[in-house]
């Protein structure tokens, strides 16, 4: 686990350079696809010597840049902070008055349009526009998150995306991780230390910026909230009937691109379906935390140049709607982690999830046209023609099952692997305390009876089944207690519950203790529920963070 970002030699604030009479001192710089014809997309070097190109530009002391940390392969993970002023910490940020924004780029390698709406938002920045913003957002760009997989450049990567012609990076990182399916077990450092930014800045909204290869509709671009049944009901509905659907229509009205909830039509062609509820994926995690997540999905059958231009439409007027909702936004934020905090009733823990009933809707549906690359495979294009049809749409999840939250939670470590779970739940931000003194509780233990397995990817997963039972027990010194009356505890319920679809034990965090129970042999699953109040005695454990710049 990284404690620490590495210093970066771009650390620090740009400094705008005298400007001459005729303008300013030298001309904005060109982004690779600009400069290629949307022949090519950008190299992290050229993302980054871009950046520091912007030091030239009459408005760069906006902008701050640094490294959240260092992917697999050791490049930099670079961070852009953008303010007026710009923060000079992220810890100021924090402590600011103003909406923090985190957008995230390429978290997917060959999905490259983020990259470069990201470069050219960054340029409008600095070049002075977009004031309006900055009087009430502060935000941060990730614009490279998975520099190692976008930097495996091959025109056979994601042959039937439209372009770019010089090829596009892999998908998964260096660890040949799938970075959008880790950020429950946050195995891979680009995760850690997006966790780590997370833990910091703590921002308001979070944007995760990708292509679509799906269903041939006929929109630009679709886009979803968190789809976690375990979201806060006020910040579900304010993110799904106030904030997104004013985006959807500004991008529309502004910019004259078509964008829509994220689906794909089943074979009748008579609903059009989300896609999968479990907070492995970025946004659908980040709801979790009691803030906004926005998916957005530029569709992989446009061109290059229309996939970036509505990226950064939709990027930009998403900024928009957040900074004029900005003191709206700050105080939802700040009840759903009071309802947390205080225990609220609301506050439940759901399992056993489905795609919800759905509402009739009309669906822009396209055409697509197949064109043949030599050697290489068929490009997919999208034809100019599309039309609406009705039919179901489904874009939310509902639980089956649902219980009120604990008092807490006690981990028990595994003797095998001691600090495995306690740094996860260090690096995901929540309080753990570590007791210095015995503590006599009443808990519920599960006893597993059955383990069941089953292959994502090449990972085993494994669910659960089994009986509770009640019993007061003395927990020792040096137990780790979590107390439910945190903001973080839908992601504490989350990862720890042995009823949760995406936890510590899908994953294999607890495999031998449960492996055990289900053998007549000792074990349990090795965290318990403490029920009633309790006043624990001992030392808190830090969280993981990065300094960033």
């Amino acid at each position: 686990m990284r404690e620490r970002a590495h210093a970066h030699p771009l650390a620090r604030p740009a400094a705008g350079l005298i400007l001459a009479a005729a303008g300013w001192a030298q001309e904005p710089p060109s982004t690779v696809p600009e400069a290629t014809d949307h022949a090519r997309t950008s190299t992290h070097a050229q993302v980054a010597a871009f950046i520091q190109a912007l030091d030239g530009l009459p408005h760069a002391q906006r902008l701050r840049v640094g490294s959240i940390g260092r992917s697999h392969e050791g490049r930099d993970l670079l961070v852009v902070a953008v303010g007026e002023p710009v923060p000079r910490t992220l810890e100021a940020a924090r402590a600011g008055e103003r909406l923090r924004v985190l957008v995230n780029a390429n978290i997917h390698g060959g999905e490259v349009e983020g990259k470069e709406a990201v470069q050219m938002l960054l340029r409008e920045f600095a070049l002075g526009q977009h004031a309006e913003l900055l009087e009430r957002t502060v935000i941060a760009f990730v614009p490279v998150y998975n520099p190692d997989g976008n930097d495996r450049i091959e025109r056979g990567n994601r042959v039937s995306q439209n372009g770019p012609d010089g090829g596009v990076g892999e998908r998964h990182n260096a660890q040949g991780l799938d970075l959008n399916r880790d950020f429950v077990k946050a195995e891979s450092p680009e995760c850690q230390a997006l966790l780590g930014l997370m833990n910091a800045w703590d921002p308001h909204l979070f944007m995760d910026l990708h292509t679509t290869n799906g269903s041939a509709h006929g929109y630009h671009l679709t886009y979803s909230p968190s789809l976690s049944t375990n979201v806060d009901a006020e910040l579900d509905r304010f993110t799904r009937q106030a904030f997104l659907t004013a985006v959807r229509r500004h991008v529309r009205e502004r910019h004259g691109f078509r964008v829509f909830d994220y689906g794909n039509f089943d074979r009748e062609r008579s609903q059009w379906s989300t896609y999968d509820h479990r907070p492995r994926y970025g946004t659908n995690y980040v709801g979790l935390r009691n803030r906004i997540g926005v998916l957005s999905e530029a569709y992989s059958c446009l061109p290059f140049h229309e996939r970036i231009a509505v990226t950064r439409a939709f990027v930009l007027e998403t900024l928009r709607a957040a900074a004029s909702r900005c003191g709206a936004i700050q105080a939802l934020c700040e009840g759903c982690d009071r309802r947390t905090r205080g225990r609220d009733d609301s506050v439940v823990f759901g399992w056993d999830s489905e795609l919800a009933q759905g509402r009739p809707a009309e669906v822009l549906v396209g055409s697509v046209s197949s064109v043949e690359i030599e050697g290489l495979g068929r490009r997919r294009v999208a034809d100019a023609a599309w039309h609406a049809e009705s039919m179901l749409v489904r874009d939310a999840f509902v639980s089956r099952t649902s219980v009120a939250l604990p008092s807490g939670w006690a981990l028990l470590e595994p003797p095998e692997s001691p600090g495995a779970a306690t740094t996860a739940l260090r690096q995901h931000g929540l309080a753990v305390l570590r007791l210095s003194a015995a503590l006599e509780v009443e808990v519920r233990l599960f006893e597993p009876s059955e383990v069941r397995r089953r292959s994502f990817r090449g990972l085993e997963q494994i669910g659960l089944t089994g009986e509770w039972r009640s019993e007061r027990r003395t927990l020792p010194v040096d137990t780790l207690v979590i107390d439910a009356a945190q903001p973080l505890a839908r992601v504490a319920a989350q990862l720890l519950e042995p009823s949760s679809e995406d936890s510590l034990s899908t994953w294999g965090f607890f495999e031998a203790q449960t492996r055990a129970a289900t053998q007549d042999q000792p074990g349990a699953y090795p965290v318990l529920r403490i029920v009633g109040e309790f006043e624990p005695q001992g030392q808190l454990l830090p969280a993981h963070r990065v300094s960033g710049f």
